[in-house]
């Protein structure tokens, strides 16, 4: 991506404009991707960012390129949409004895990489409960740690380990259904 550099010449308005054409796609499909495809959770989030750009374009200190403090940015407005929507979520306890054998060996990464089955997964995380689609977006798409994560969802570490667990059972038996995989293992 080409950096902008700020030209004296320019107005506010100018700057940010040029700003906000050249690094939009990024923030977008940043953000779309830890969104599981939602659209419209995206196009909030990536207006919210602007929106805060705008607002804190002249405290920006030039120690970073503006994509990055932009990103930046969407990071967090992304992490406060996550905490607002987890709060008030109900966790479900998944007991199905399939699904604890299937998450033993489950890797999401490898599903996630074969494009065929990657609409399978989007439309997976969707159906899934909120938490437990960024609870997993957070640890196998962004890589982070269980204590990043607990941070992010202002939860505990064990709190997150647990939300993980049956994340990945509500998620393996959501995928089974959606990708049409459900009779192959016995259910």
């Amino acid at each position: 991506m080409m950096e902008i550099l700020f030209k004296p010449h320019k107005s506010k308005e100018d700057q940010f404009t040029e700003i906000y054409n050249q690094c939009f796609d990024y923030v977008y499909s940043f953000i779309y991707t830890r969104t599981a495809g939602n659209e419209k959770i995206t196009e909030e989030i990536v207006q919210e960012t602007f929106t805060a750009a705008w607002v804190s374009q002249d405290r920006f200190s030039h120690k970073s390129s503006y994509s990055t403090w932009i990103c930046g940015i969407a990071k967090n407005k992304l992490y406060e949409y996550y905490r607002k929507k987890t709060t008030s979520e109900k966790h479900e306890l998944v007991d199905n004895e399939i699904i604890e054998e299937l998450s033993s060996s489950f890797n999401l990464e490898k599903i996630v990489l074969r494009n065929e089955e990657s609409r399978s997964v989007i439309i997976a995380l969707n159906n899934i409960n909120t938490l437990y689609s960024y609870s997993l977006i957070l640890k196998y798409i962004d890589d982070y740690t269980i204590k990043q994560i607990a941070q992010i969802l202002a939860r505990t570490p064990k709190a997150v380990d647990g939300i993980l667990q049956r994340a990945k059972n509500s998620f393996i038996r959501e995928y089974l259904v959606v990708s049409g995989k459900e009779n192959e293992h016995g259910r």
